[in-house]
């Protein structure tokens, strides 16, 4: 099968090699946001100054440079999907950041886990394709567990509640049916996204220091077969969650 073709070796285009980045200003630690809100409030914060942006056909993605109390981070805007996240962490790492914070929703599967609740997506079931390029074919992957140690460290030093979940991770979000919710439950998956297990398989791959935590947001209900968004429920401010990655970013 295609997907059990895992080839570790030189790739025609290596990232180094093909980003068009313009670079000002890259410090160690970035910032990688799958809510765009969050991005966008930054932004306006006094202080904030662009270091930098890549480059895709979407057009120009940049990031900014955030300094406060002893703290000094960049913040971007994460694309939705693995193989793009994973494409602009390949340009990222290349020109210079050391260490990922990676920051986004998941959706629940189990409808006893609350909406905006922190997880670590330590366990991921890989049903998406990117993962398959950056290690060999097997049904889960799993983040270096000392970099899991290290931001169970910051969240309790920063009395942050939290707790490690399986994800099932998969690039079709609107082929979610019921049967398949519950095959991935019966392994132990908790919760849905749609990138963890290939940003699991480019850490390792490429040694990168990623540090993923999910906000439980809308609930798969498989019993009755429908989308909860969950609104209600979700009433955390998106700055909460920007607030959780300078933990991470402080114990770095």
């Amino acid at each position: 099968m295609l997907l059990t073709e895992f080839e570790p070796g030189r790739a025609v285009i290596e990232p180094h090699l093909a980003s068009d980045a313009e670079v000002k200003e890259v410090c160690d630690t970035l910032i990688f946001s799958f809510n765009g809100e969050i991005v966008n409030r930054m932004k306006e914060m006094a202080g904030i100054h662009e270091g930098g942006s890549i480059y895709s056909l979407n057009g120009r993605h940049p990031w900014y440079i955030y300094e406060k109390t002893g703290v000094k981070i960049a913040v971007t805007m994460a694309p939705i999907g693995a193989s793009m996240a994973v494409g602009q962490l390949e340009e990222l790492k290349a020109v210079g950041f050391k260490n990922i914070i990676v920051l986004g929703s998941c959706g629940g599967l189990d409808k006893r886990i609350e909406a905006d609740k922190i997880l670590i997506p330590s366990v991921a079931l890989r049903d998406e394709g990117t993962s398959y390029h950056y290690a060999p074919a097997s049904d889960e992957i799993s983040y270096n567990e000392a970099l899991l140690l290290t931001m169970e460290k910051a969240f309790n030093n920063a009395g942050i509640e939290h707790v490690r979940a399986k994800t099932w991770t998969t690039d079709a979000f609107y082929r979610e049916t019921a049967d398949k919710v519950k095959r991935r439950m019966a392994v132990g998956a908790e919760v849905v996204d749609m990138e963890a297990s290939a940003l699991m398989a480019w850490a390792q791959f490429r040694r990168a220091n990623v540090y993923q935590f999910f906000y439980t947001a809308d609930y798969v209900d498989h019993h009755n077969e429908e989308w909860d968004k969950r609104h209600e429920e979700r009433t955390a401010d998106v700055m909460t969650f920007f607030e959780v990655a300078l933990a991470i970013a402080k114990e770095l």
